[in-house]
């Protein structure tokens, strides 16, 4: 049902109505129903599908076929999507069209329509090879050798395309290397931000492997992975100087592309804005956060990934109500739901930092009504396996919303769970400020819950953990949601408030 909902939702967005021609009593009418009741939300999963359109039986093999007819109707309509409007880059819309134009070229010659085939097939190489459209490039190529060395026997040109074909087969090997390379890289780290130190250390060699073909090819997939691996050799270490001109150097290979290579501008624009964020120059972060906003399309992955960015740049520099706004947007936007579930679960973890600054009075949110701390619980699976990486940040959260909420015994009896996940994951050289952070809010019930005597108590730890300053710590950027020293004020200040209700 996920996908029907995403089709139905990109086609409604392009204002394409697959069902407008339909007359009542068609006999197509309960598809058209199936359509309509996904399209206004009154049908969310199969069980209301079936009882709605089979008075309140099982459909069994019957809707199993409607859903079928209804998602190759769809599919159908998919290619009626005008992607020649402002909303595209020229690099998207040549992208379109020139696999239009390929189609055409494969119906015509299969229609022995072979003079205007290839006439057509000569133009759209051209443009394929202006784009970097390198798999697109080799196809033609391939197509013209067999046209030139089977159908006229032409030897020249016969020649001509076979090394082209050749070249354009060398440089798609390199581009597929970057993408393998690159991806084998994320997928350990995705889910796992505690795997920082052997993801860099390939990252490096990675780099090695590639490199030579990025200052041979100045093609536009080999340079956005090749760079993205080169960015992790800095990133992954935390050593945001040298990324930033990493990243400038990405931007301006971009910039001097014939064409608006939004998609890369997009992504090194956004690590600028991480790098900004991590040496805490708010300002320049403001900046690189509208550099990269020229880029993004709304509901669009690297939108959301934007979205959480900001959401960060909000919370380091204390604009909890924009932070507030941040969420509220993501959380009620229509393809929110179509995220991946890490990603969703990334905002879980968000929502549960902007309830925590509710509680304490620092935010004026609809959240108040809503948490429930069971349930943010439930729903961060994924990364509570994150040993060393982002479960630490669902460990403080809790810990901060039960000494928000007074809810001492709790807390009591986890310390000494608490103490050995810190004592067995959170000792080594990536994760310190976290660790010192941690002891130190299980030094509280110690204290007696009393803000004074917790800071005489804490003293030592809270000197160790600023003798890591946030921008040099090795930990990912991620874990650290709200600085710790801003997390550790609010906790004392609402520590020293009388509880409501009492005297």
């Amino acid at each position: 049902m996920k996908a029907l909902k995403e089709i139905i939702f990109l086609l409604r967005q392009s204002d394409i109505h697959p069902f407008d021609h339909l007359k009542s009593g068609n006999p197509n009418s309960k598809l058209h129903a199936f359509f309509e009741g996904v399209a206004d939300g009154s049908l969310t999963n199969d069980i209301e599908a079936e009882k709605a359109l089979y008075e309140g039986k099982s459909g069994g093999a019957a809707y199993r076929k409607l859903k079928s007819d209804l998602r190759e109707r769809l599919f159908e309509a998919v290619i009626n999507i005008n992607t020649n409007n402002a909303a595209f880059s020229d690099y998207q819309k040549a992208y379109y069209h020139c696999h239009r134009q390929w189609v055409v070229v494969r119906i015509l010659t299969g229609m022995n329509a072979n003079t205007s085939a290839m006439s057509l097939a000569t133009r759209l190489l051209r443009q394929a090879e202006r784009f970097n459209f390198t798999l697109l490039c080799m196809d033609i190529a391939s197509y013209l050798r067999i046209q030139y060395g089977l159908r006229e026997s032409n030897d020249h040109k016969y020649n001509e395309t076979d090394e082209l074909f050749n070249r354009y087969r060398d440089l798609y090997d390199a581009e597929c290397l970057a993408e393998q390379l690159y991806t084998q890289l994320i997928v350990k780290y995705v889910n796992n931000r505690s795997a920082q130190q052997e993801v860099h250390e390939k990252s490096i060699s990675f780099y090695d492997k590639i490199a030579k073909a990025m200052e041979t090819h100045a093609s536009y997939k080999l340079q956005m992975y090749g760079y993205l691996i080169g960015l992790l050799r800095f990133t992954l270490v935390n050593d945001y100087q040298r990324a930033m001109q990493f990243c400038s150097e990405a931007i301006r290979f971009f910039d001097s592309r014939p064409y608006e290579a939004r998609t890369p501008l997009q992504i090194f624009h956004y690590q600028n804005l991480v790098c900004n964020i991590q040496l805490r120059r708010f300002d320049d972060g403001q900046i690189s956060a509208n550099a990269c906003m020229q880029f993004m399309q709304e509901g669009t992955f690297n939108w959301f990934k934007y979205q959480e960015l900001f959401l960060h740049l909000s919370l380091h520099s204390r604009e909890y109500e924009q932070a507030d706004q941040t969420l509220q947007a993501i959380l009620k936007h229509p393809r929110f739901e179509f995220l991946p579930p890490n990603a969703k679960e990334l905002w879980t973890i968000y929502e549960a930092y902007i309830y925590y600054l509710h509680a304490a009075g620092l935010v004026q949110s609809v959240l108040g009504e809503k948490f429930k701390l069971t349930r943010f619980i439930r729903r961060t699976s994924i990364f509570s396996k994150d040993k060393g990486g982002l479960n630490v940040a669902i460990i403080i959260s809790r810990l901060l919303i039960l000494l928000q909420e007074r809810n001492y015994r709790q807390i009591i009896d986890e310390i000494d769970g608490i103490n050995q996940y810190c004592y067995r994951y959170l000792r080594g050289e990536n994760t310190k400020r976290s660790y010192y952070f941690i002891k130190m809010l299980l030094t509280i019930p110690f204290a007696q819950f009393d803000p004074r005597l917790t800071e005489g108590k804490v003293a030592k730890l809270r000197e160790k953990m600023d003798k890591i300053p946030f921008q040099v710590d090795n930990q990912t950027h991620e874990i650290e949601i709200i600085p710790y020293e801003h997390l550790w004020e609010i906790a004392m200040e609402s520590l020293g408030k009388k509880k409501p209700g009492k005297s």
